[in-house]
């Protein structure tokens, strides 16, 4: 299992990325919708390496309708 885990990137938020995902956070609540800090930085490395995040958390999928993140759930 660890070997399929090593093939996978490692994307460490850097201090820009913390400062992105409060701003997120911001945007988020702004609009009336809860985004976690750790779901924050999450949604900040999938936008600032234009991935789509794959998840079954609905609260990715609320925020991507007020942040630019692509959600596939």
């Amino acid at each position: 299992m660890i070997e399929r885990l090593a093939a996978i990137p490692l994307l460490e938020p850097s201090r820009d990325d913390y400062i992105s995902a409060a701003e997120l956070i911001n945007t988020c609540r702004g609009s009336g919708v809860q985004l976690g800090t750790v779901d924050a930085i999450i949604a900040q490395l999938a936008i600032a390496y234009d991935v789509t995040l794959l998840t079954t958390d609905r609260d990715f999928a609320n925020a991507a309708a007020y942040i630019p993140l692509r959600v596939w759930s």
